[in-house]
């Protein structure tokens, strides 16, 4: 859109300029006609003469400033498209569905965990500042759930075996102090399941996008 706004104002600039020289011609090619002229009609048209030139070039100073103000809009339209595609880009990476890539912790879990437990699990990294969670290959978005299903566990419609691997991503000191701290998630799981977890941090993890549709349902975006 700017770039055609540019070329019709570069048209109107060449118009502009062409009309002042055929004007400047006209004059040239006819001197007879304009001295035979009475001086109350020269002085008519030397009047209109200024008027018109005198419009001309406001109507030249226009367009010059509206060129300048599209070459410097220019760029910061960019600026600001480039803004709005990495807002989109980190609220895709993060909603779920795109993957992503950071810092924070990797739990390797082996025992019988029911989907309460596994839940519970999820829950308390939320709490402590998760960025993005999976379990195994499945990223968890808001509308993730543990279920029980007919053989094992199942997180969005996959099973979830006796052992696997949680990850998060997030500050790796704060999830761990929060599923290490004491009378915390770990602790009082070993209450009540048989199950072994370990934990450690790490500097980059990656976590898959997921692969449900997140569009909603019901609700509609206002416009």
């Amino acid at each position: 859109m700017h770039r055609i706004a540019a070329q019709v104002s570069v048209l109107l600039v060449a118009t502009l300029v062409g009309v002042l020289g055929v004007g400047q011609l006209r004059s040239q090619t006819r001197p007879a006609e304009i001295s035979s002229l009475p001086a109350q009609d020269l002085s008519a048209l030397i009047e209109t003469l200024t008027t018109r030139n005198r419009e001309l070039r406001t109507g030249l100073a226009d367009i010059r400033e509206q060129l300048r103000e599209y070459a410097v809009s220019g760029p910061q339209s960019q600026s600001a498209l480039q803004v709005s595609r990495e807002d989109l880009r980190r609220i895709t990476a993060f909603g779920g569905t795109a993957a992503v890539n950071g810092q924070g912790i990797v739990m390797e879990v082996n025992g019988d965990l029911d989907a309460i437990a596994l839940n519970d699990l999820v829950n308390e990294l939320r709490n402590a500042g998760a960025e993005a969670i999976a379990v195994d290959q499945v990223r968890i978005t808001a509308g993730s759930v543990a279920i029980q299903g007919p053989r094992s566990l199942e997180v969005d419609g996959v099973e979830v075996g006796r052992r696997f691997t949680l990850r998060a991503i997030g500050s790796p000191d704060g999830l761990l102090s929060a599923m290490q701290r004491p009378g915390g998630i770990i602790s009082q799981l070993k209450l009540f399941v048989s199950a072994t977890i370990q934990i450690q941090q790490v500097e980059s993890v990656t976590l898959p996008a997921t692969t449900l549709s997140l569009l909603p349902v019901v609700g509609k975006p206002i416009q």
